[in-house]
């Protein structure tokens, strides 16, 4: 084909299905051989001149003519290391849906909706400890090959005063795909002295799309963290694993994360990444995790019943009554109350990496009391059956799925989200309620 720009459609058929056919709209445009442009984006954090210790997410975005294939995360050398050389840290990762403001910005840019990137720094691993000052830099490569250096960043990074548990996911690797009803979820964590972890692995959490799962088996031996990091109270025993059973949900991108609470109450969030899931059939729910992801519509999972943001207008706007949320891993906190602003809905502000958790009404408000007194009481609390809610992603007037790393349930109305790293700005929510209803609007602006 000569060089232009070209339109198509792909036509989906499916004689089962109530909503068929599906027609796509196609826009292909081929630029002559030598003319495309270079890359360009930004590197937005971590901010230039912080100080830093454990996990930081290391985020931007990037944008080319044809597509930027990689972004490469890399540092200057420190100490004895070839001087003037940068060392290569890591490959960031491609986040659908994870900058919308950037697609809103540049609409005619081919994978506008994956514009964003992320990677998960440990900086425990860096030279003397993770203790020093370092410079950054991430490059990205479009797929002619050429390469920019978006920024650099030059930080602080202070683990020798820092007081939360650390520690790294090993398995699934980062974008790694997994499958089956039982996979190894490996990870190690540690705490600084004088505190420790306990050994029983009762203050470690497994979330998968910001929804708990349950405790690893902790107190496992690995001989290259005790050489790594000797001296600390569980430097021999400091691996864990869970059994995942993937086939509880769907496939596609998710993300994963443990949280750590050591006997001083100190608590951090650790191994933040994605992975992608693929079973073949139909996901079945069973077991554990059947339980803590019961009804739920996972983070990526297809848009049910609208497509445009004109569409809601069939159900009425809910009251000004508070709408409640809590911020972080801990779930027996009471939730706080947040006032809709007249015209604009619910603004709920929160840090990168931080889990959100919205309760969207008062049914979701009782449902979350009574598994608090419940779990109190050592009982598992029971979940309501059904599909009443419904979520959607806003851009623009287009309704997509829910965010990758959010989940909620279509019966309570809990909306639970651990934004991985690359999630950064505004996010509006469009939530319906089919018993009621009603449609609730709820912005979300994740800062760093």
């Amino acid at each position: 084909m000569s060089p232009g720009s070209y339109a198509g459609t792909i036509t989906i058929t499916a004689p089962n299905a109530t909503n068929s056919p599906q027609t796509i709209n196609v826009g292909l445009n081929i630029a002559p051989v030598g003319t495309s442009s270079v890359p360009f984006g930004s590197f937005d954090t971590p901010k230039n001149g912080t100080t830093v210790s454990s996990s930081i997410a290391v985020t931007g975005w990037t944008l080319d003519d044809v597509e930027t294939t990689v972004v490469k995360i890399s540092r200057d050398s420190v100490g004895a290391e070839p001087p003037g050389s940068r060392i290569y840290i890591g490959d960031a990762v491609f986040v659908e849906g994870s900058r919308s403001d950037v697609e809103i910005a540049y609409p005619t840019y081919p994978l506008k909706s994956r514009s964003g990137w992320g990677y998960m720094l440990l900086t425990n691993f860096l030279p003397n400890g993770g203790n020093g000052t370092f410079t950054l830099y991430a490059t990205a490569t479009d797929r002619e090959g050429h390469s920019v250096v978006l920024d650099s960043k030059t930080i602080t990074c202070d683990n020798l005063h820092a007081v939360k548990p650390f520690g790294a996911i090993d398995t699934p690797g980062q974008g790694e795909e997994i499958s089956g009803s039982l996979y190894y979820n490996f990870g190690w964590a540690l705490t600084p002295l004088p505190n420790s972890i306990p050994t029983d692995g009762s203050t470690i959490w497994v979330w998968v799309d910001g929804v708990p799962l349950g405790h690893p088996s902790y107190n496992h031996y690995r001989d290259d963290i005790a050489t790594l990091f000797p001296g600390y109270a569980n430097s021999n025993a400091a691996v864990g694993v869970y059994d995942l059973n993937t086939t509880a949900f769907t496939n596609g991108v998710h993300t994963i994360a443990w949280s750590v609470v050591d006997n001083a109450g100190n608590e951090d969030g650790i191994g933040s990444r994605y992975f992608s899931i693929l079973n073949a059939g139909t996901p079945t729910l069973q077991g554990e995790q059947a339980t803590a992801a019961n009804h739920a519509v996972a983070s990526g999972a297809a848009v049910s019943s609208f497509t445009k943001v004109r569409e809601l207008a069939e159900f009425r706007a809910v009251s000004m009554n508070p709408i409640h949320a809590r911020r972080g891993f801990n779930r027996s906190l009471p939730p706080e109350s947040v006032i809709p602003r007249p015209g604009e809905g619910t603004l709920f502000a929160t840090l990168e990496l931080e889990r959100l958790e919205i309760l969207l009404d008062d049914h979701a408000l009782e449902v979350d009391a009574n598994r608090r007194t419940a779990e109190r009481a050592g009982l598992t609390s029971v979940l309501p059956i059904g599909h009443r809610y419904e979520g959607y992603l806003i851009v623009g007037d287009e309704l997509r799925p829910l965010p990758i790393g959010s989940t909620l349930d279509a019966n309570t109305g809990i909306f639970s989200w651990l934004p991985g790293p690359g999630f950064l700005g505004n996010y509006r929510l469009a939530f319906v309620d089919r018993e009621s209803r009603s449609r609730l609007f709820v912005t979300i602006k994740i800062g760093s």
